[in-house]
């Protein structure tokens, strides 16, 4: 068999043993949501970003460079996916915005739900790149301890001034593959949402406004974040507005639509190399559109395994690259992974998968549902 088309289809394969498995071992419900369909995407955007990493190893290993895919295909992984996670956090909370008008919006419990959402799946993640960084410098302070407590809070804090080195680790972001940039991004849109509550003419405090505007403003100077980034939100406030009005009469369930999706998302593949640029970005707008409006693309992200995989999206996201990491740097050794052949390395990203896979599972029903269910307990 062709190498191209067996490494796919072991990866697909290895994907759907190891989902299935999870959820046999670790049984989860699945949760009753408004856009299941969202849900259903969701965890191949974060599988996806896996894939994108898993590529950036590959030429790393080769040539200790960490940048971009130059394949269309892997960088699109890596940089669609944000792009629509974006779009999707975006949409999701401007539907609630829009569908909140006339009613008291609680600022206060919106933010403590996105620090319990967000939070604690992150800081256990977090504690085992300390733990990484600590047996990787060989239990030693390499650094001042003024610097090394200035490093971990930057960690623990999103990495909101970028990954710096803890304890003079060179390239420390490796451990977790960077993963944490996008975080800042989230927060700022969070906090970005009682302005835009005020174009919807739904009334905010004053001070509410100051302070998140405020914090705002803080964290785009720490992060020194590239506007171009926020232009995903734009994506989803619009595919809001759009779902939101009732002048609109699309049945966007049709197939035609699903194939209309495929062919557009094709063609920013093909012929762009980041998802970054404004046609994919209008691709991908257009896609999470149809996907809002209850399109399912044929049935796939609605099924019970596109949602129960999508449910662990977040512990994906975020364990995937502590694995990779784990794999190159202490199980084979950079040295001997950098000889690896092309089905060798292929193999091996393969056998990462059922672990990310399993300890997802793991850590959303123990860490991230704990506290879902804690804050919506004393909410």
């Amino acid at each position: 068999m062709n190498i191209e088309l067996f490494i796919p289809l072991l990866i697909g394969f290895t994907l759907f043993l190891s989902v299935k498995f999870s959820n046999y071992i670790i049984k989860l419900d699945i949760e009753n949501v408004k856009y299941p369909e969202i849900d259903g995407i969701r965890g191949y955007l974060g599988f996806f970003v896996f894939l994108h990493h898993s590529y950036i190893w590959k030429i790393y290993l080769k040539n200790n460079i960490w940048d971009h895919p130059k394949l269309n295909l892997f960088n699109h992984f890596g940089e669609t996916s944000v792009v629509l996670f974006f779009i999707i956090t975006s949409f999701l909370f401007v539907s609630k915005l829009i569908n909140s008008k006339g009613k008291e919006f609680n600022w206060n419990k919106y933010i403590i739900s996105r620090f319990y959402r967000l939070f604690p799946m992150y800081i256990f993640t977090i504690c085992i790149v300390f733990i990484i960084v600590i047996y990787a410098t060989n239990f030693e302070m390499k650094d001042s301890l003024l610097n090394i407590i200035k490093s971990v809070f930057s960690w623990v804090f999103f990495s909101v001034n970028g990954s710096v080195d803890i304890n003079l680790l060179d390239k420390t972001f490796l451990i977790n593959s960077g993963v944490a940039w996008t975080l800042p991004y989230e927060w700022m849109f969070y906090l970005l949402l009682p302005l835009i509550a005020l174009f919807f003419k739904i009334k905010v405090p004053i001070k509410t406004l100051l302070l998140f505007t405020f914090i705002f403003l803080v964290l785009l100077f720490i992060n020194q974040s590239s506007l171009k980034n926020f232009i995903p939100f734009l994506g989803g406030i619009l595919c809001a507005l759009l779902l939101n009005n009732s002048k609109i009469k699309i049945n966007w369930k049709d197939y035609k639509f699903s194939l209309l999706g495929l062919v557009f998302l094709f063609l920013s593949i093909y012929y762009f190399n980041s998802g970054k640029k404004i046609l994919p970005i209008i691709t991908s707008t257009f896609i999470l559109l149809i996907i809002s409006n209850g399109n399912s693309f044929f049935g796939f992200l609605s099924s019970n395994f596109s949602r129960k995989f999508g449910q662990i999206t977040y512990s994906i996201y975020l364990i995937h690259g502590l694995v990779l990491f784990i794999v190159f740097r202490f199980v084979i050794g950079f040295q001997k992974a950098a000889e690896l052949s092309e089905l060798e390395y292929w193999g091996i990203i393969s056998l990462c998968i059922f672990p990310i896979i399993f300890i997802s599972q793991i850590t959303f029903k123990n860490i991230e549902l704990y506290f879902i269910n804690y804050n919506k307990r004393n909410s």
